[in-house]
């Protein structure tokens, strides 16, 4: 059984939506079951055309894939995405998009050191898959959710001001240097810039309001940035630069997230967190988060 593989093109839309909400893959692909949600993953200033592929099997579209090429402070790798629907597994589809994808890795972004698959575990289809073609555990990252109901009061520490996001270009490069700052020892911390701010913002989900910076002595020290999705709230990304951390800020912008996500009524609130991160881990937990999915992180090198 021949399969064919082409560039993915924008007025695929439609039949790539239909692919990824297939009951068998609503499970790993939460976020992409609404036009918007997949919006967002095209919009992703990481994203690269020629990174996107679509596979046919006899004729009838039976998988796609594309990768992020993203820079970090330990390197340059890249996170891989696979979908293929029940009626097509076991049959290659997967493979010949997995290795099109590091093929074109090795030629197009040479700099990307190592590629990353993930699954919502358990998945030990996933788990074989990856391991057969090289790929070893790497992290668990945990998906945490709170219950919903009355938000806890915020008190910021003394000598913070919080500012919530007007899209002025000095809030466009506070964000960034923050950002940066707080991530620059992270597992895959990825390297900003205010144009990447900018793709952010500019994503069909976006909402200015949900992004709040926290100011000490006029510099820029603490952010929270929200995420409202068709199934669930999301404190997106939360990040405090090292001289003001020990103090509460970051406590205080995690209710600030919840208390955001709250007043948009969102179905569940949640947060993604890697699973080593213990300091994190700590606060979300007495924040009342709990643990509800489990996702697990396989890399190999690209070469």
């Amino acid at each position: 059984m021949s399969i064919q593989l082409v560039p993915y093109s924008p007025d695929q839309f439609e039949s790539l939506h239909r692919l990824v909400t297939h009951p068998s893959l609503a499970h790993e692909f939460e976020l992409l079951q609404t036009p918007e949600g997949l919006g967002n993953l095209f919009a992703d200033p990481f994203g690269r055309p020629d990174l996107q592929w679509l596979a046919y099997r006899e004729g009838q579209l039976a998988g796609f894939g594309l990768s992020l090429v993203l820079p970090s402070w330990q390197g340059t790798w890249s996170a891989i995405r696979i979908a293929v629907p029940e009626p097509h597994r076991r049959r290659g589809v997967g493979s010949a998009l997995l290795e099109a994808s590091l093929e074109r890795l090795r030629t197009s972004a040479p700099e990307c050191h190592e590629a990353s698959i993930a699954a919502w575990i358990p998945n030990d289809a996933a788990g074989a898959f990856s391991l057969a073609r090289g790929f070893r555990h790497s992290r668990y990252f945990w998906l945490m959710e709170r219950p919903r109901g009355e938000p806890p009061a915020i008190e910021w520490p003394p000598g913070i001001e919080c500012r919530v996001f007007d899209g002025s270009e000095r809030a466009f490069e506070d964000w960034n240097a923050v950002y940066n700052a707080s991530f620059a020892e992270h597992y895959h911390g990825v390297i900003s810039t205010v144009e990447v701010c900018r793709a952010v913002m500019a994503r069909p989900e976006a909402d200015p309001s949900g992004l709040i910076l926290a100011y000490r002595d006029g510099r820029c020290v603490g952010f929270c940035r929200d995420d409202l999705h068709a199934t669930r709230g999301e404190v997106g990304v939360l990040g405090v630069a090292p001289e003001a951390r020990g103090i509460g800020l970051g406590r205080a912008l995690v209710r600030w997230g919840v208390s955001w996500l709250e007043r948009k009524e969102a179905l569940r609130v949640t947060l993604m967190v890697d699973g080593e991160n213990e300091t994190a881990l700590s606060l979300y937990r007495s924040e009342g988060f709990e643990v509800a999915r489990t996702r697990e992180f396989w890399s190999r090198s690209t070469s």
